[in-house]
């Protein structure tokens, strides 16, 4: 009797603290009234579910079934794995730019031994003037010409049978603007479209030659710049090597190349394919290569601006290149060296101080033979030349030109007369509004969110707008500003510059983004910048840098 007293008290504990039954039951525990009873039934006492002493008993979660979790767990392990594998090919995609990064500063780290191995010419095309340099050491430095000169006129003087052509400054000595109003003239110089004063038809300037002919006419002329200019770069090299006490025979070996630096609008009218096609070939002797982008790796290489030190560094900054030339200005955006966006803006160089001086005198002398005979305006624009570089530094310049009127003026043949800094930038700046503004707006180079120009501030400020425009670019994510070109020496430019910079950005913002080279250093930097290509890269207009099998 004991024991079966004692299953039952199990049982009915048991089925109490195991919950069973609780959905339909009470919690019940037997009471033993008398164990010396003879009746087997036990009574019980039954409490409530809500009884707070049986809170613990209740199940605080909810099940899931199978068929309901395995979806989910599914989804999500193929979210975290594709997750971890899109990281995994990001990192790797990033450690290879960063690997190739770390190999081109290698690369530049050993230029040193590199230049002994190679060598390489850097050209400068330019609107007006041709520049040439190679590397030194680990610096690049320009290649004077025999007369020490470091610039060359690049025009071309074809003689009478059209076979001998005469550069450099025999050239520039016979190279003279004259009125395009003059009747005299027989209709037989070219017109510059953007200049009231033109070049005489004998010589020829490239950059304007490019601008208006065929592929076929371009490419010609430009090897008859190129070929001799790298072939006098090769005889100066050589003659330094032998006062040096070097060994010339290797100057004429195939690891000889060269780089041509090229206005971007070059590329825009013929297409790289033109360039490519006649000075590239599978040994990368001749490169080409926009003029802003040598001249930022030119920058680079005389220690104006720092070089990128990560590949990330290199895609982010952006740098706004202001390239003030002869015949014309080139404002342009380039991020990890390649153009993002460019405009040419025709007629807006330092040429044009001269043509507008020339023109000045012509009206003073009140002579309208004068305007007609080739002498007199070969004297005119040598004065005119040497009257301008004098107002880069000072506020007005004396013009004396010797015998100017001999045979006209038998008593006072010479011409002297006085020309202001400020007069002569007004002439040029209403000479603008009148005939080049018009034009650059008509050719979609100039902003429409803004209203037309009315000075040289006005005018860069629309250009660069137009360039952030096009690039979707603001100004404030702008890394740095290089100034550069030899136009830009001229006050009436570089003021331009500063004002337009500071309207756009900030005063306060455009003085730490301006890097502002001496002004003999401005016309040197994109040679410079060529020269200074690694041995075993090539550059592709589209690509950018790209490195070659040695």
């Amino acid at each position: 009797m004991t024991n079966n007293l004692q299953r039952a008290f199990l049982t009915s504990n048991s089925h109490a603290l195991l919950g069973l039954e609780r959905r339909n039951y009470a919690n019940c525990f037997p009471v033993i009234e008398g164990i010396l009873s003879s009746s087997y039934v036990l009574p019980t006492i039954c409490s409530s579910r809500n009884d707070s002493s049986f809170d613990a008993t209740k199940r605080l979660y909810h099940a899931t079934s199978k068929r309901q979790i395995f979806p989910l767990v599914a989804v999500s392990g193929i979210f975290f794995v594709g997750r971890y594998s899109w990281k995994a090919l990001n990192r790797m995609d990033s450690e290879w730019k960063d690997y190739l990064w770390e190999l081109k500063q290698y690369e530049r780290a050993r230029v040193d031994s590199a230049t002994v191995n190679s060598f390489t010419i850097g050209v400068d095309l330019g609107t007006f003037y041709l520049k040439l340099s190679r590397i030194n050491g680990n610096k690049p430095e320009l290649i004077e010409t025999a007369q020490g000169d470091r610039y060359r006129f690049n025009g071309v003087l074809f003689q009478e049978n059209d076979d001998e052509i005469v550069m450099g400054k025999p050239a520039l000595d016979k190279f003279y603007y004259e009125p395009t109003n003059n009747n005299n003239n027989n209709n037989k110089n070219k017109s510059n479209n953007n200049n009231n004063t033109s070049a005489n038809d004998k010589v020829l300037l490239p950059y304007t030659v490019l601008r208006e002919q065929s592929q076929k006419d371009a490419t010609a002329l430009v090897q008859k710049v190129f070929i001799p200019a790298v072939a006098e770069a090769m005889e100066r090299v050589g003659m330094d090597k032998q006062e040096n006490g070097a060994n010339t025979a290797n100057t004429s070996q195939p690891n000889l190349r060269t780089v041509l630096a090229l206005p971007p609008i070059f590329y825009i009218n013929h297409g790289q394919a033109l360039f490519r096609k006649n000075f590239h070939d599978d040994s990368h002797h001749t490169i080409t290569v926009p003029e802003p982008v040598a001249a930022i790796w030119g920058a680079q290489a005389m220690d104006l601006i720092p070089t990128p030190k990560s590949e990330e560094e290199n895609i982010s900054s952006s740098t706004l290149v202001m390239d003030i030339g002869g015949l014309a200005s080139t404002i342009s955006l380039v991020r990890d060296d390649k153009i993002v966006w460019s405009v040419t803006l025709d007629g807006i160089g330092g040429e044009i101080l001269v043509q507008k001086l020339v023109d000045r005198i012509l009206v003073e002398v009140d002579d309208k033979t004068m305007g007609s005979d080739t002498m007199s305006l070969k004297m005119i624009q040598a004065s005119a030349r040497s009257s301008v570089l004098e107002l880069v530094k000072k506020s007005q310049s004396q013009i004396h030109i010797p015998f100017l009127f001999m045979g006209r003026r038998p008593d006072d043949p010479h011409l002297n007369t006085t020309i202001s800094r400020i007069v002569l930038e007004q002439a040029v700046q209403d000479y603008w509004i009148e005939t080049i503004f018009p034009k650059l707006i008509e050719n979609n180079v100039l902003s429409s969110s803004l209203p037309t120009p009315t000075d040289v501030t006005s005018l860069l400020t629309s250009a660069i707008t137009k360039v952030l425009e096009e690039s979707n670019e603001i100004p404030n994510n702008i890394g740095r500003i290089l100034l550069v070109g030899g136009g830009s020496k001229h006050k009436v430019f570089e003021d331009g510059c500063k004002s337009s910079i500071s309207a756009l950005m900030g005063s306060s913002n455009y003085e730490t983004k301006l890097v502002l080279p001496d002004v003999s250093l401005r016309a040197e930097l994109t040679c410079l910048g060529a020269s200074s290509l690694l041995p075993n890269f090539d550059y592709d207009y589209d690509k950018g840098l790209e490195m070659v099998q040695a």
